[in-house]
């Protein structure tokens, strides 16, 4: 939708208070397309990473492998709990995986993580990284 588009939409009163702001200070394009959505993935990759227990544990596993159990042990949750939470971030491949015997370690992986970063940063920045 352009500028002139949403104007159009405004009440007279609004429509004349922004259009006399247009005159007087140029800040607006009224033929500049207003771009609102945000890819439905991008969405659900900043829901992930808004949850604390999550981002937490992207950092901790940023440089290093760790067990489920020890990840419990530094942010003081329960493992069911970690256990879901690196489920969620697995289903987003923003983890790898490597098993060890009974245990599975865990790594942020990192290209995935930068790829949505990118992501985002383009959408929400309009491609100014």
């Amino acid at each position: 939708m352009k500028v002139k588009d949403l104007i159009n939409m405004l009440s007279d009163r609004q429509r004349k208070s922004v259009e006399g702001c247009l005159e007087r200070c140029d800040l607006l394009d009224p033929e500049e397309e207003i771009a609102k959505e945000i890819p439905q993935d991008i969405v659900e990759f900043s829901k992930i990473i808004a949850n604390p227990i999550r981002a937490s544990i992207l950092k901790m596993l940023s440089n290093r492998w760790l067990c489920v159990c020890l990840i419990a042990k530094a942010l003081d949750q329960d493992q069911t709990l970690i256990s879901h939470h690196l489920r969620t971030l697995k289903r987003f491949n923003l983890l790898h995986e490597k098993r060890e015997g009974k245990l599975r370690f865990y790594r942020t992986n990192r290209e995935v993580l930068e790829r949505y970063l990118e992501k985002l940063s383009l959408e929400l920045l309009g491609g100014r990284s």
